[in-house]
Formats: C-alpha cells, structure tokens, sequence
C-alpha cells in the first residue's frame, strides 16, 4: 500500500499542483514537482553545433519552465510556430508564460520535439558567438587533488544551501568536454555528500551521484568531472518576474543571488 501511495504522489501531484499559479509555488513545491517525470523536457540532449548537444540549455529551459510556466489545458494548444515563441519567452525569462492545451511540461516538449530542438539550437549558438560562453566550457579542470575537490564539493554544498533552488552545474570533463547538471538535492555524510540531479541525457530520471572524502572527481554515466556552479544570475530575471506578479510573501522580497563560476558577463 506504501509504494502504490509513494507511485500516485509522485506522478499524479505535481502534474496537478503545475496548474497552479506560479505564485503559489515555494521552493519545497518547485522541487517535488522536479521531481516527476511530467515537469520534464521529454527528450534527451541532442542536436547543437557539431552534433555536440545543447546540455547547459537544455537543463537552464528545464529549470526557468518550473518557474514561469502556467499550464492552461482547458485551451486550445499551440500550433508549431506559437510553441516556438512560447519556447523564446521561457528562455528569455522576462514573463508568465502561460502553455494553452497541456497541463505538462512533458507532453509539450514532446509533441512540440522539433520546435524545441530547434530553440536550443539558436539559444545556444547566441550564447556561444554573442556572449563566448562557450570559452568557459573549456575553463574549469576535470580532476583535482583531494584536497581542493573537497573544497569544491564544500563550494557546491554552500551555493545549495544558501541559495535553495535548484542549482545549474557545468560539469567539467576531460579535454575541452563540458556537460551540465540541474542539482535538485546535495545530503551531507560524515565522509562525502549525496547529490540528486538531473541530466539532459537522462531527462525523464532523477540520478544519484556519490563523492566520498578522498575522491578526485565525481562519475556520472561512464565519464567523470568535477561540477562548477553556473548561471544562477538567471534567478535576478525569474523572481524579477514573479515579484512584479505576485503578491504573495514568497516574492515580494528578491533573495540575494550568489553568483556562480560561470555566467554571462
């Protein structure tokens, strides 16, 4: 009775409560809800220059959708080019977007797949060749002495905690590779942390990823990287968004915003 119980909060909740107004969800409600496969984008990281994927955007649309998206089913959906400009307004994080026909992220991505390729695509090409971030791709290291991983391993815990949302990690791999992470959850144990997260190329799964005390990086998959706190400056245009809206005490105050290792100058 327990699992069957744990099985309908978990899928059936969230897709509910993603109706909701965005200014009824609290940081307890935007990570429950991460956790359903329903909030997802519905297809793993691909496409991008060189074939080489479009991670770091794939997970910032997944984050910045549980934040700004109203899902209005009740209307008529979306033709490809409307769900094309809903895709923009999401990535530009300036505003409500409210998503007509569906009441989940999930099974708009995954009717509107092209379309939402497509963005990413263009998102990541201006970010690259306009903003360079892409230099920064190849500006962290892949391994470090025990010493200094605990350190940043520490680093990632503080941004965790004091922040409270979830955390865009770059994950820093070998050579000039980088993947990104979404960090949902980060436990202490006496010898290491646990961290929760989702990856693009698994979107519809939660992952565990363990770091003992004594380790030179963290695996995931079959690589292994070690994790730089990223783009937490799009927080600044998100609850820029949700103060303007929403009346409710938990915008009216914009919470400091710790920039991390990489973000747009």
């Amino acid at each position: 009775m327990k699992n069957i119980l744990f099985i309908f909060v978990v899928l059936f909740v969230p897709k509910f409560l993603l109706a909701q107004s965005v200014c009824q969800r609290d940081q307890s409600y935007i990570k429950a809800t991460l956790l359903s496969p329903t909030s997802r984008i519905s297809f793993e990281n691909n496409g991008g220059l060189f074939n080489g994927g479009v991670c770091w955007w794939h997970s910032r649309l997944q984050r910045a959708s549980v934040y700004l998206v109203e899902f209005h089913p009740d209307l008529s959906p979306p033709s490809d080019q409307e769900a094309y400009k809903i895709l923009n307004s999401i990535k530009d994080m300036n505003k409500v977007v409210v998503i007509p026909g569906y009441s989940d992220f999930e099974s708009f991505t995954k009717d509107h797949k092209i379309v939402t390729q497509r963005m990413l695509n263009v998102w990541q090409k201006i970010d690259g060749f306009i903003n360079f971030q892409w230099i920064r791709g190849i500006s962290g290291q892949s391994s470090l002495d025990p010493f200094e991983m605990k350190k940043r391993m520490d680093n990632v815990f503080n941004y965790f905690n004091q922040t409270s949302v979830p955390v865009w990690l770059m994950a820093q791999v070998r050579g000039i590779t980088s993947h990104s992470l979404l960090l949902l959850n980060m436990v202490q144990r006496i010898d290491g942390y646990d961290l929760s997260v989702i990856d693009s190329n698994h979107p519809l799964e939660t992952l565990r990823i363990e770091y003992n005390i004594g380790d030179e990086s963290l695996k995931n998959d079959n690589y292994t990287f070690v994790p730089y706190v990223g783009f937490q400056d799009d927080f600044s245009r998100i609850y820029g968004v949700l103060s303007k809206r929403c009346k409710s005490d938990l915008f009216n105050q914009i919470p400091d915003i710790i920039r991390g290792d990489v973000e747009i100058h």
